[in-house]
């Protein structure tokens, strides 16, 4: 409520950051691992849960208070009065009560939107991922709203000049559209926390020369709004690494970064930062802040594929049966996917559908046709 009136951020706002940074690294991966999304809920939820527990037995701290005070007062018994002595009774329970209507309010359409399934999260996918469907992951409580106009990108380090770039900048500059697929680190095998977007934007390799990085300048650190943090060895950096600006031929989304980000494929989504503020030209590698909870930090993604249709559990009928899914194994590319109905006893080829990109998944499709009714399980595989 205070950051509406005031602009003063909330109290969530302002312990989220040190709470979120003393959380260790195996209960916030279990959180994110297990719980996905509803991880992120459990945890907004006990921070709300707490922040009004204090506050109401603050308030029936001071409520007590004011009983003793009063009874202490020289009025007599026969003139209290009883309404009042009630109302000061429940205020703090009025208090309270206010509170999680604003929390609520404010809270629980991000809740819904964060455990219910995306649009489009079940059946076959296509090629590129639709904005509204594309998979979200982020560490904060609440994530940061920036605005273009007075927005700047901070280009500072090991650099002969720094430079300080607004959106207009960026905009002018040559822009660059590549087809990547991002996938979540903490994607499960045959999960959805992988998508194929249209990214454009200028190419961080034509952005980081107008600095002039001096000699001794081996790596570059990304900073975020949110405080999110990540590096790459400057030897690694290639052309197709972007600070994307649109997604999908549109502005970014404020939840995908808005106003830019970085766009590093073949990596998992924890090296590219959202939010984007400040690129730093270092000597030595700069700790990210999956790496500081004991994460890998070269974060190149394993090969992967998965079965979208029949769906886990489905009931099938008819004498063919369609099986699709996505393969994907970074800037490596799929070579074949294959698949059993016998428990990996036996495999059969499917067709791998050309990919849209080098840094895409590929789709892939094959026809069934079980020997008999029964239970069966269904297994795919992919090579890189």
């Amino acid at each position: 409520m205070t950051a509406w009136i005031f602009g003063i951020p909330s109290l969530p706002d302002l312990v989220q950051t040190p709470i979120l940074a003393a959380l260790p690294g195996p209960v916030f991966g279990f959180l994110i691992d297990n719980l996905q999304h509803l991880g992120k809920v459990t945890e907004e939820t006990g921070l709300v849960i707490s922040i009004v527990a204090m506050g109401a037995v603050a308030g029936g701290f001071g409520s007590a208070v004011m009983r003793r005070r009063l009874s202490a007062s020289p009025i007599k018994a026969d003139a209290a009065d009883p309404t009042r002595r009630r109302l000061l009774q429940l205020a703090p329970m009025a208090v309270v009560g206010v509170a999680l209507a604003v929390i609520a309010a404010r809270l629980l359409p991000k809740w819904y939107q964060a455990v219910r399934p995306p649009e489009g999260a079940t059946g076959e996918v296509p090629a590129i991922t639709p904005t509204s469907s594309f998979y979200l992951v982020s560490k904060n409580f609440r994530d940061p709203i920036v605005v273009a106009d007075g927005w700047k990108l901070r280009l500072h380090g090991l650099v002969e000049r720094e430079l300080v770039l607004g959106y207009d900048e960026l905009q002018s500059m040559p822009q660059v559209a590549e087809i990547v697929t991002l996938e979540c680190v903490s994607n499960p095998v045959g999960g959805r926390l992988m998508s194929t977007g249209r990214f454009e934007g200028p190419r961080l390799t034509d952005i980081l020369p107008r600095a002039s990085p001096q000699p001794a300048a081996r790596h570059v650190a990304f900073r975020a709004n949110d405080g999110y943090s990540e590096s790459l060895p400057l030897e690694e950096l290639r052309p197709e690494v972007l600070v994307a600006l649109t997604l999908n031929g549109a502005p970014l989304p404020n939840e995908h970064g808005f106003p830019a980000r970085i766009v590093l494929p073949g990596r998992y989504g924890m090296k590219g930062p959202k939010w984007l503020e400040a690129i730093e030209l270092v000597e030595s590698p700069a700790e990210g802040y999956w790496e500081g909870k004991g994460w890998g930090a070269a974060a190149l993604v394993k090969t992967t594929s998965r079965i979208d249709v029949p769906a886990d559990g489905a009931r099938v009928r008819g004498p063919t049966i369609k099986l699709a899914g996505v393969a994907f194994a970074g800037t490596r590319g799929v070579s074949k996917v294959e698949w059993s109905d016998d428990g990996g006893t036996t495999w059969r080829s499917a067709e791998l559908d050309p990919a849209i990109s080098r840094f895409s998944w590929q789709l892939w499709s094959a026809q069934w046709r079980p020997a008999r009714p029964g239970q069966y399980s269904l297994t795919v595989r992919a090579a890189d």
